[in-house]
């Protein structure tokens, strides 16, 4: 009998069927880069609407339907875009204009991060503090502007300041939440296992607060960008914001319509280009 019942296990046949982790990732690699119907339909409807709307747009200023004095039309705004985007003009905007957004930005972001992280570490700065952060963020800071240009002038250290002064507590107030947000479980297992201060804000707090903090650093840039560009609108040598009042005031439509292109297409690169570096960098989180 003992030799029947070995036979039979030894006839077992083994399983050779399953993936192994590599055709696993390659599959759902493949799979990822195929968009699917829906994605496809979605994207095509937004198509549609777009071209409807230049064409309702252009048809409607052609027959009289709209004032294209005030409004353009798609046609004239693209031979603004053209002109606009090969001109010395605006090299010069734009480089101002990303100067004082990157450097906004990364002021902002650090000292920003770093102040809601300590903040949102240390009860007792908590109870201090976070009264004051409700008030300030409620504050507009167009209305800043006009006092950051009297103490600075008119030079790149007013826009910065305005683009610093909305990401600065936009990240405090982030930071802040996404640290105090933390698993109280894991905190106190940490605490069981000795785990010292550094060694609990390096394991445990920092990669259970970094999604909630990179999602803050991706509607940072937006508004680094709206600060800078609002504080150039209200007084600045040059820039982009400066180019908007300029042809506002002379009434070139074509030119205004031509640089908030320019500026959307900019937000656009930043945002997807953020969100990109995000999924890489939390990568390990799969």
């Amino acid at each position: 009998m003992t030799t029947q019942l070995e036979s039979k296990v030894i006839k077992v046949p083994a399983t050779t069927d399953a993936p192994t982790p590599v055709a696993a990732s390659a599959a759902k690699t493949k799979r990822s880069l195929v968009p699917s119907g829906r994605t496809v339909t979605v994207l095509a409807t937004q198509i549609v609407i777009i071209v409807a709307f230049l064409v309702l747009w252009e048809i409607g200023a052609n027959k009289g339907w709209v004032n294209p004095l005030f409004v353009s039309q798609p046609s004239a705004v693209w031979d603004a875009l053209t002109d606009y985007i090969t001109s010395a003009q605006m090299r010069s905007s734009l480089a101002a204009t990303l100067t004082a957004v990157v450097q906004s930005f990364v002021i902002g972001s650090i000292s920003g991060i770093f102040v809601g992280c300590l903040i949102g570490t240390n009860e007792f700065l908590d109870r201090v503090f976070s009264p004051f952060l409700v008030p300030l963020n409620a504050v507009p800071r167009i209305a800043l502007a006009p006092l950051f240009v009297a103490w600075f002038g008119l030079t790149g250290t007013s826009k910065v300041v305005m683009g610093v002064s909305i990401v600065f507590f936009l990240l405090v107030e982030n930071s802040r939440s996404a640290v105090k947000g933390v698993d109280r479980d894991q905190m106190t297992m940490a605490k069981v296992v000795g785990l010292n201060k550094r060694q609990l804000m390096t394991k445990v707090i920092l990669p259970s607060a970094v999604p909630t903090i990179f999602a803050g650093l991706r509607l940072a840039i937006t508004y680094a960008i709206l600060g800078v560009i609002a504080s150039e609108m209200i007084a600045a040598k040059n820039g982009l914001g400066q180019d908007i009042v300029r042809y506002s005031s002379e009434f070139q439509i074509n030119y205004v319509f031509a640089v908030l292109i320019v500026l959307a297409a900019i937000a656009t690169f930043a945002s997807v280009g953020s969100s990109k570096l995000e999924r890489r960098l939390l990568r390990w989180q799969d």
